[in-house]
């Protein structure tokens, strides 16, 4: 099932080709599913692509907790997509309503690249202000974890790889952290993923509660994309390490005892 998009007869800011990528990109943004994701990404690039891959991880991961039991095995089920948002298409300008974490507002300014690629656009949120997405996305270099109790907390790490992530700072001025993790403990063991009592800890020691989604068991071998919403006001600086503490359990039990610490340092 497809988001509702409603193109404009008549637009003042996209020639007819670039309107064409734009209703591509938000129709398959407003339909949840991360393959109709995936396919628009050939109609962008730079920062749009890396908001679409943001989109398309939350959505692959959001479907795959859905097809797992409680201790990660496979229902043998395909899952129905997210519940689709909407899209509404006029004049250069998108309404976009969906459940990924900055991504619901009003969109404009839309850029594009010699190939006619879409390559970005500006933002606005309720309640936010109107920002260019060209510099607050950015892909996180290799993610490596940290020994050290930084924010008091039980660290254990074995069996957890970090390759990839992304950074968005939102209309809303708070930060989406999206982190790629892979369980490699081996045999039948289990890591999970909880929903609450994450934190951030600024270069400035400031220590923020943060949001994540979503929550589930996943298998030995398995890649899931752990997405958290740190509030406005917190600091991410280039080149400089803040701390992100992602609420996991060594197992499927939802044990809020344990913590993976990981620097983010872009």
């Amino acid at each position: 099932m497809c988001g509702l998009v409603i193109p404009s007869q008549a637009s003042n800011k996209l020639t007819q080709s670039q309107q064409a990528r734009v209703e591509k990109v938000f129709n398959a943004l407003a339909s949840s599913n991360p393959d109709l994701i995936n396919a628009a990404r050939k109609n962008v690039s730079g920062a749009a692509n890396l908001a679409l891959q943001l989109a398309q991880n939350y959505y692959s991961t959001e479907k795959y907790f859905r097809s797992v039991d409680s201790v990660g095995r496979p229902l043998g089920n395909v899952p129905e997509n997210s519940p689709a948002g909407v899209a509404t298409i006029k004049n250069g300008q998108v309404v976009l309503t969906t459940e990924v974490p900055g991504f619901t507002g009003t969109y404009s300014n839309f850029k594009f690249n010699k190939q006619g690629k879409i390559t970005s656009w500006s933002i606005k949120s309720q309640g936010g202000s109107k920002y260019s997405i060209n510099a607050r996305f950015k892909a996180l270099p290799q993610v490596t974890w940290q020994y050290a109790n930084d924010i008091k907390a039980v660290y254990w790490g074995k069996g957890v790889q970090m390759d990839s992530g992304i950074i968005y700072h939102d209309s809303l001025n708070r930060w989406i952290v999206q982190l790629s993790i892979t369980n490699v403990a081996g045999g039948a063991n289990t890591k999970s993923l909880i929903t609450t009592t994450g934190k951030y800890q600024s270069p400035d020691k400031k220590l923020y509660s943060t949001t994540s989604v979503p929550a589930g068991c996943f298998a030995n071998g398995q890649t899931i994309f752990y997405t958290a919403t740190i509030p406005a006001g917190a600091v991410i600086s280039n080149g400089i390490r803040g701390i992100l503490e992602i609420p996991m359990s060594n197992g499927c039990v939802a044990d809020d005892s344990n913590r993976l610490e990981v620097a983010i340092k872009p």
